[in-house]
């Protein structure tokens, strides 16, 4: 098979100076035929819609963690609780951590409950992005 120069203005007589622009060149002539065949999604629309879904990600992700953090926080102060109980004598010392015990538990509990406010009070932001047809 004879070679043949390319043509174009790349090089002398059109002929491409290295392999890899011939390359170049037909990989952009695939893309440019398969990108006229699909359907165009207008680039506003398509940044709208990753920006809402990274929003509803985010949000979903920060109330998982708060309510993974409160459970811990609650697993946590009932087993300190249970412990106190069975290793402290009754006196001052054990109804002091108690109740702090119980402090803790309270403290998880609005951990979770200010989570699925949080949840409800911004879980409409990720539509916000969406436009409306």
């Amino acid at each position: 098979m004879n070679a043949k120069p390319q043509p174009g203005l790349r090089g002398v007589g059109g002929a491409t100076p290295k392999a890899g622009a011939a390359l170049t060149d037909e990989v952009a002539a695939n893309l440019r035929c398969l990108t006229r065949e699909l359907p165009a999604v207008p680039p506003a629309e398509a940044m709208l819609a990753a920006l809402s879904w990274h929003a509803n990600q985010a949000i979903t992700r920060q109330v998982d963690v708060t309510y993974t953090l409160a459970d811990l926080a609650r697993t946590h102060g009932h087993a300190v609780a249970r412990t106190v109980e069975s290793s402290l004598p009754e006196g001052q010392l054990r109804d002091a951590i108690t109740a702090a015990t119980h402090a803790y538990i309270n403290g998880a509990d609005s951990l979770a409950r200010a989570a699925t406010r949080f949840g409800r009070h911004f879980g409409h932001l990720a539509f916000a992005f969406s436009t409306p047809r």
